[in-house]
């Protein structure tokens, strides 16, 4: 098949696209989009040769052309320069700090569902996925709930930019205005607490330090940013397509409420089957070769984590949503790689505490297909905007 026989893309969120993805894994899996320029690796081993070898495919995106931001933001670092700030991020960001929250996440969790009281219907998305993930950063980070309304403004401007607005010239400067408030915001913050620490992971991370090594002001306030505008959207997304899976997989549902330690693999499935971002951008810093097909240097190259996590040459019977599939460390939930999320353990934990709640407190979990269900717009995100579910109570 040329590529002028390449049928035409569908929306990330239509089911059709899966055959589509399929089709380009068989007999392009390297293909240039006529949109974005972009070329996009399907195969699941491709995929994973793209996330990591930075040496080849850069995440620092200045090498595209686009000018330094002045900021240093961990996911367009490349090494040595990432590994150090992961390294201090690291003693700040441990396993079981993450896991201390889990009180933090259930009492917060529950009182969002006790405003649910006397509602059949609510909208998952805006009464629940999106505000308890905003809620619980906040909280840990130290920062004032009425501030909430700020941040997903400011997310949501910055996660609707499209692969088109990406593509065109001035991108970076433009995205850098979106970001400047947020970005102000929280330097303050940060400044604050390095002049006055409080108990809290903010302090943590303004303070943090390794072999007497500490982030700069303008490490911290950005990962802080990553963490706001990349982190609590991607968890959204994953709390909202684990209702939507398991409502359309009640065998699956009725197992999870039946064993509640099943929960953190059906996470893992849920990031497998429908990861909430849809592709790993990097550059390339020369010619190289992928799948046969040369790739000049100074281009974008994405990694299409969609088509990667269903790819059966790596996950058997990749169509079938399975939550006694084992993939945690294989899928591309979270990224993969030195940039695999590495706040990806409290996403874990809040999707799994999250679930776990729902199913206590709500017999039945219905999405209302006939309601106002809305697909998240934005071609980088895989979930929902809206999501109408009715509940019956346990």
């Amino acid at each position: 098949m040329s590529s002028t026989e390449i049928p035409p893309q569908p929306n990330v969120n239509d089911p059709a696209i899966y055959d589509w993805y399929r089709l380009m894994r068989d007999e392009h899996p390297v293909h240039r989009d006529p949109v974005t320029g972009w070329w996009v690796v399907y195969r699941y081993a491709d995929a994973r040769n793209v996330l990591t070898h930075p040496e080849t495919f850069s995440s620092e995106m200045h090498r595209m052309g686009y000018p330094e931001s002045g900021l240093e933001s961990l996911p367009q670092m490349d090494p040595p320069r990432h590994t150090r700030v992961r390294q201090i991020l690291g003693t700040a960001f441990t396993p079981h700090s993450i896991a201390e929250f889990e009180p933090q996440i259930v009492r917060i969790t529950n009182e969002v569902i006790d405003g649910f009281v006397g509602k059949e219907h609510v909208d998952l998305v805006a009464e629940l996925a999106y505000t308890v993930p905003i809620a619980v950063i906040l909280e840990i980070l130290g920062l004032p709930a009425e501030d909430r309304v700020l941040f997903y403004d400011w997310a949501r401007k910055v996660m609707n930019v499209t692969p088109e607005e990406m593509a065109q010239d001035g991108f970076a400067e433009a995205l850098g205005e979106l970001q400047q408030e947020a970005v102000s915001y929280l330097r303050a913050k940060v400044r604050e607490r390095r002049n006055k620490p409080g108990d809290d992971m903010l302090t943590a991370l303004a303070n943090a330090q390794l072999d007497g090594d500490r982030l700069t002001e303008d490490e911290t306030v950005n990962f802080a940013n990553v963490m706001f505008a990349g982190g609590h959207i991607s968890t959204t997304m994953t709390i909202a397509n684990a209702v939507d899976l398991f409502d359309l997989n009640p065998q699956a549902q009725a197992q999870a409420r039946a064993d509640l330690s099943l929960l953190p693999n059906a996470i893992e499935e849920v990031l497998r089957h429908r990861p909430p971002i849809t592709t790993g951008l990097r550059g390339s810093t020369r010619d190289v070769e992928v799948a046969g097909v040369t790739i000049p240097a100074h281009q974008h190259v994405a990694a299409s984590f969609c088509s990667a996590n269903r790819d059966e040459r790596m996950f058997p019977e990749p169509e079938a949503f399975d939550i006694h599939r084992r993939s945690e460390g294989r899928h591309f939930g979270f990224g993969y790689g030195t940039h695999h999320c590495i706040g990806n353990a409290l996403g874990r934990l809040e999707g799994r505490l999250v679930l776990r709640t729902l199913f206590e407190r709500f017999k039945t979990i219905e999405v209302d297909r006939d309601g106002d269900l809305a697909w998240a717009v934005p071609p980088q995100m895989v979930g929902f905007d809206r999501l109408p579910v009715r509940l019956g109570p346990a």
